[in-house]
């Protein structure tokens, strides 16, 4: 995969792009039935200031293990950019396994300017267990599951009912092991283009105290896709879209 450097003058940093590989490794779960037999594959395309700087691929296929139906989903993001006062080339992998209830399995790693970051999670009905590890030290975080109400692999935006629906939501970033409170809003119904193909998505903004976004998401036969987002955090906005996508694996 090849990435274009390039250089701008401006306050801009690798915050945003933090934010777009938490919001978008998003699987479904408790906010969906599970989808049908076969999988999906997505690439997308990661722009900052009309700049491609970045791509994430992800992948979700349908798992059977003691009898349950679950879903097999993989994303891998790749960064590589280079301004005027900041640059980042960064590479991260995300893989869960997902039930009805919502994750079962999840791990993370990101390689970035020789650092590796590693977290595993493990679920029960009564907690969640991270085992993180950053420039090798450990450290374990044991949350209870009555703490949050989804994770950031769960897409809780689906748990809206109808256009105009507001909620908050405790949500548990899997990458950090930090509950943020988010505030979502179904806007409208849209009908946008991807890959030449019309779909008709939910519009969902929503906001936490890191970051602002606004989605395009939908849910088919197959399990959710999202389609298009929009965001800014703290210090500069970015678009990601899908540019291909393969409907059977």
């Amino acid at each position: 995969m090849r990435h274009t450097k390039i250089t701008i003058a401006g306050n801009w940093h690798g915050r945003t792009l933090l934010v777009v590989l938490v919001l978008m490794a998003c699987a479904g779960g408790r906010s969906q039935a599970l989808g049908t037999a076969s999988g999906r594959e997505a690439t997308y395309q990661i722009n900052s200031r009309g700049f491609r700087v970045g791509e994430m691929k992800t992948t979700s296929q349908p798992l059977t293990r003691d009898g349950r139906r679950l879903i097999l989903f993989r994303s891998t993001t790749a960064i590589d950019a280079k301004f005027l006062f900041f640059s980042k080339q960064s590479i991260s992998h995300d893989e869960a396994v997902v039930g009805e209830n919502g994750p079962i399995e999840y791990r993370h790693d990101r390689h970035e300017k020789g650092v590796t970051r590693e977290v595993e999670a493990r679920f029960t009905e009564t907690q969640v267990k991270l085992e993180i590890r950053e420039e090798g030290r450990p450290r374990t975080v044991v949350i209870p599951r009555d703490r949050y109400d989804f994770t950031t692999m769960d897409c809780a935006e689906m748990s809206l009912a109808k256009e105009g629906d507001r909620k908050e939501i405790r949500l548990l970033n899997l990458e950090n092991g930090r509950i943020v409170t988010r505030k979502y809003v179904w806007r409208k119904s849209e009908e946008i283009s991807v890959t030449g193909k019309k779909i008709l998505c939910r519009v969902i903004d929503f906001e936490d105290q890191d970051n602002q976004c606004r989605r395009w998401v939908t849910r088919d036969e197959k399990g959710i896709l999202i389609a298009r987002q929009e965001g800014k955090g703290d210090a500069g906005s970015y678009l990601l879209k899908i540019a291909t996508l393969v409907e059977s694996l």
